[in-house]
């Protein structure tokens, strides 16, 4: 793992070191930035960052698309030693693990983390700037609300047997995160069990909660919170489910490379990124998502982080072997 002494620079920054972070970002003048964010907003939130930082380029060097393909070609200039990008914010935690392991990201702890409970960031390597709750849902139109279920143990219900439920397949980094924190907590009978109910398998979200609304399936049974609240989808009858055993979180953090070819402007990304006006848009209004930073309100209708139980890793090891070797858990669970 780097250390901060190996990082050549301090986790905290002095008055006097932070105002040279930004005599340094205007000398650098923009900021490379790899995301797997795909709402189509997402724009407005580049908009405030150069607003507030007028003399950096944010757009020129930004590159969307989704996490797998942002990875693949982070991972192709990190063996030619040819980086471009300062700063990475994909939907997965794993390769911010390895990524840590291999001395490949910058120390740095943002003065923005002291709003943030400490689970939120990882000895300076990464912080964690979104979070996806993963529930369960129905239709009220198809499932009265008194037969749906109301914790993750009612899936292995025999009225859900046989293709009622609907999950994603092992390539939905939200899925990994929820089967992972279900299996420690519930253990391994009960994703057996769940596999011998027979669910269906897409590939996105959205096919998910169109079979809800057609009513081809009873139970989503593994949600991204946020599409349960879509206004859309409530329209057509979409109830989202809080589990009562819990909350997988599904993490989207953000870091910096330790070659970064404008690591100033990269620091300052990251600080607006974690800051109550990023949050707020990021989460709040863009992506319609929870924040671990204190004081930021979860989106309309939706439960308060806290009282959702929400589930983390406690491993980090463990956690980034498990997503490895998850397609092949998967399979054993869902397609034997």
């Amino acid at each position: 793992m780097l250390s901060l002494a190996a990082s050549g620079l301090p986790a905290r920054l002095s008055a006097q070191e932070r105002n040279a972070v930004i005599e340094g970002a205007k000398r650098e003048g923009r900021v490379n930035f790899a995301n797997s964010a795909s709402a189509p907003n997402f724009p407005q939130f580049i908009q405030a960052f150069t607003a507030r930082y007028p003399f950096i380029d944010a757009t020129t060097g930004l590159y969307s698309a989704p996490a797998g393909r942002v990875l693949a070609r982070v991972d192709a200039e990190l063996k030619a030693r040819a980086l471009t990008f300062d700063v990475l914010h994909v939907a997965n935690l794993a390769p911010y693990l390895a990524m840590s392991q291999r001395g490949q990201l910058l120390g740095y702890r943002s003065p923005e983390l002291d709003a943030y409970p400490p689970e939120a960031s990882d000895r300076d390597q990464w912080a964690i700037a979104r979070i996806v709750g993963v529930i369960m849902a129905y239709n009220r139109n198809i499932l009265p609300s008194e037969k749906a279920p109301k914790a993750w143990a009612d899936m292995l219900s025999p009225e859900f047997k046989g293709r009622k439920l609907v999950i994603q397949d092992s390539a939905a980094g939200t899925s990994f995160n929820q089967m992972y924190l279900l299996e420690k907590r519930l253990g391994a009978d009960f994703m057996r069990r769940w596999g011998q109910q027979e669910p269906v398998i897409v590939s996105t979200a959205a096919q998910l909660i169109d079979m809800l609304v057609r009513g081809e399936a009873l139970v989503g049974a593994t949600v991204d919170h946020f599409r349960a609240f879509d206004p859309d989808a409530v329209k057509a009858g979409i109830v989202g489910v809080y589990p009562s055993e819990g909350m997988p979180l599904a993490t989207a953090p953000v870091a910096i490379f330790k070659d970064a070819p404008n690591p100033n402007a990269a620091r300052l990304l990251v600080d607006f990124t974690l800051s109550a006006e990023g949050q707020t848009l990021l989460n709040t209004e863009i992506f319609k998502v929870y924040s671990m930073r204190r004081g930021v309100a979860p989106p309309a209708g939706q439960m308060p982080l806290d009282q959702t139980k929400p589930m983390l890793p406690q491993d980090l090891q463990d956690y980034e072997r498990a997503s490895r070797r998850f397609p092949e858990t998967f399979d054993r669970y869902f397609k034997a």
